[in-house]
């Protein structure tokens, strides 16, 4: 696969990854894992993706993320991409919904909060389970970047 820059959500596939260069000269990788679900506020142009806890001098490839869990998760605008790395680097296939795809959260609770597997809807949340997981964000255009510093930049 050849690397691109995307102008939509339609030229993604989960999998896909890209850098996020450090302030140190090393980089982190982000990855594009749901496209087109209901709680994707603007689906031409954002997906549910994660960073990886990965970092590297090199620049990511399929085969050193492959065994790299994630730390954090987000809906983000293909903007995450283009103002970050730039570009979609490879693809990284993605084995099972269950690995990379956390219980999340629609809202801190209240009526009509969402249980979900990423950023796809599972169930209603009942009263009991409001505020007990973890709430699915919407991420800016380069707070992976920021996350990644603070997270990863240390190691």
């Amino acid at each position: 696969m050849a690397e691109f820059i995307p102008k939509s959500t339609s030229s993604l596939r989960p999998g896909h990854f890209w850098a996020v260069p450090l302030d140190d000269g090393r980089f982190a990788c982000g990855r594009v894992l749901q496209l087109n679900t209901e709680k994707i506020p603007t689906p031409k142009r954002a997906f549910f993706g994660g960073l990886h806890d990965w970092v590297d001098d090199a620049l990511p490839t399929s085969s050193a993320i492959a065994e790299a869990g994630f730390i954090a998760y987000g809906v983000m605008h293909i903007k995450a991409i283009t103002e970050t790395g730039g570009q979609v680097l490879g693809e990284c296939p993605l084995l099972d919904r269950d690995d990379y795809c956390p219980v999340l959260m629609s809202s801190q609770g209240g009526p009509g909060a969402m249980i979900l597997q990423g950023s796809s809807p599972i169930r209603l949340a009942t009263k009991d389970e409001w505020g007990q997981l973890p709430v699915l964000g919407m991420w800016g255009y380069t707070f992976i970047k920021s996350l990644a510093e603070a997270k990863l930049a240390s190691r």
